[in-house]
């Protein structure tokens, strides 16, 4: 039985990591904190568990919840499978019903998959396949190998442009929303926000306030452009490990995201090639005019970069440095070790075979602290040729 309530609300659905595989690279703190969050242990809920929603659905776990409803484990008594059954709050329940049918026929290897839609005690809900791990527990929060970032990202883009084509508007694009496989595939997730386009293929803004388009302050609408400028948010998110807004004050948010007052991503994530930065920026471009216009062309756009013949992976720091990275490929692999120095502006930059833990001394050097990015994307430039 549903007991439905109108007043839950906090951050975008979360999902709980089911596999053991994944403990080191998820946070292993999400599941405790889905814990202490839970709104069936204060009765605000709208299921509950050992609940069965329309006679098919055996609520187990609750996962999560956000301002569009709530996120269970349950069983499929159907198809004796375990799966992600989302419970859609404040939707007009045609409108919910017919939006969450669309998805069902998204048939996509980009796409988490949408098994079910239908509405039950007046709430709608998604039957979902279960995710294993977000992109936001993985990149928080140094940021993930600019390779991976690239391919998870295509990877969301191809499944946005399919969701285009067929007339849909995710309107939340960003890493907690992309999740991966078993197979460590990146599929595009938590369409608890879609929308139909309008004739003018437009329709209300929504999603997370970090990801918002410029242009809506303007009183301008949900387009094709705001989504693509959202997947170019993911993007600078997943290669420094947070997002390019973060203000903890709606206000400085909403004038830093009307102005692109943000660090540039090459200060943030100095391992990061100029030509990927110059996506990253085109995609978060302030003018929707200005950015790529179709997802598949972004994603077109990243598949061409020039590939390197080092990688560059930023890794947790090694005891006593601030921030380390870790250089493999062509030749040794090499680690690049950035420390602050206490009481000054001062900082060292210390390179090491990662094998011998040799120096490599023209690659150290004290420098100032404001010559950080700069020094360390000429040193990164030097290493990977």
């Amino acid at each position: 039985m549903l007991d439905a309530v109108h007043n839950v609300t906090g951050a975008d659905f979360n999902y709980y990591r089911e596999d053991d595989a994944f403990r080191t690279s998820c946070s292993s703190t999400q599941s405790e904190n889905m814990h202490a969050t839970d709104p069936t242990l204060s009765g605000m809920a709208l299921g509950a568990v050992g609940a069965t929603v329309a006679d098919r659905y055996r609520l187990e776990k609750f996962l999560g919840r956000g301002g569009y409803g709530e996120v269970w484990r349950a069983h499929d008594t159907y198809r004796n499978h375990t799966i992600a059954l989302k419970l859609l709050l404040n939707r007009d329940r045609r409108q919910a019903w017919y939006e969450a049918s669309l998805l069902t026929a998204l048939s996509s290897p980009h796409i988490l998959a949408v098994n079910n839609a239908d509405v039950a005690v007046d709430v709608p809900y998604l039957d979902t396949a279960l995710a294993k791990c977000s992109l936001d527990a993985i990149s928080q929060p140094i940021g993930v190998e600019p390779r991976l970032a690239i391919d998870w990202t295509r990877r969301a883009l191809r499944g946005l442009d399919l969701c285009h084509r067929r007339g849909l508007l995710h309107r939340d694009v960003k890493p907690d929303n992309i999740f991966l496989t078993m197979e460590g595939d990146a599929r595009l997730g938590d369409f608890g926000i879609a929308a139909l386009m309008d004739a003018a293929g437009s329709a209300a803004p929504d999603g997370d306030p970090r990801i918002w388009a410029p242009e809506f302050y303007q009183g301008t609408r949900a387009t094709v452009a705001s989504d693509i400028y959202a997947a170019a948010v993911t993007l600078y998110a997943l290669l420094a490990g947070r997002m390019p807004f973060n203000q903890t004050h709606q206000a400085d948010l909403d004038a830093a995201i009307q102005t692109g007052d943000c660090p540039d991503i090459r200060d943030i994530a100095p391992h990061v090639s100029r030509a990927l930065a110059d996506k990253v920026r085109q995609g978060m471009a302030l003018l929707p005019l200005e950015r790529f216009t179709l997802a598949s062309l972004f994603d077109s756009k990243l598949g061409g970069l020039p590939s390197r013949p080092r990688h560059i992976e930023p890794i947790s720091a090694h005891q006593g440095h601030d921030r380390c990275w870790h250089i493999a490929g062509k030749g040794a692999a090499i680690y690049v070790c950035l420390t602050l120095l206490q009481g000054s502006a001062q900082a060292n930059i210390e390179t090491r075979r990662v094998n011998s833990g040799t120096r490599v001394t023209e690659h150290c050097a004290q420098i100032k602290a404001t010559d950080i990015p700069i020094r360390l994307r000429r040193l990164f430039g030097a290493l990977i040729r």
